[in-house]
């Protein structure tokens, strides 16, 4: 299980990746009359050469569904087991002691599951962002080495991090 640091690490993780996910990440499945970020959005892929958020690739649209659908309320329940974890170790009764390892067992298997859905679907955006990237402007210019890094650098925290739970 994670150490209390990274626990309170992933407790925020989460509790900011909520609003990430519905401030921008859903606008790639929501129809544009629900957008109501849609001025956040647009900033982000002219400060960051977005082109996927731009583009919306088909691929792209069924990653973030499941995102949505499946990773958003797991990012409150995951908030809420460490909050539930975190009480249970504070009265360390004898049933507590029960609890707290199921608890942790339930916790450290759905945060693997996250975290390899998570962190391989990131990396495909990755991989295209290296391979395919462009401008997202009326023509098609490709993306220059710096600022496919500078977009890349956006991504990989969203790699990283949720790999980082398959291995605890």
């Amino acid at each position: 299980m994670l150490s209390n640091g990274l626990q309170k690490f992933y407790y925020y993780y989460f509790i900011i990746h909520i609003f990430t996910t519905i401030l921008i990440d859903s606008s790639v499945i929501l129809p544009a009359k629900f957008q109501f970020t849609q001025p956040l959005v647009e900033w982000h892929i002219a400060q960051n050469n977005d082109f996927l958020l731009f583009e919306k690739p088909d691929w792209l649209w069924y990653f973030v569904l499941i995102e949505c659908v499946g990773q958003l309320p797991g990012f409150f329940w995951f908030a809420g087991k460490f909050r539930q974890l975190w009480s249970l170790k504070e009265s360390q009764t004898k049933a507590d002691k029960m609890a707290i390892r199921d608890c942790e067992k339930s916790l450290s298997k759905w945060l693997r599951v996250y975290g390899w859905n998570a962190s391989v679907t990131t990396l495909i955006c990755l991989w295209t962002v290296w391979t395919r990237g462009y401008y997202p402007s009326g023509e098609f210019l490709p993306m220059n080495v710096q600022d496919k890094i500078k977009l890349m650098a956006i991504y990989v925290p969203y790699v990283l991090i949720p790999l980082r739970l398959c291995l605890a």
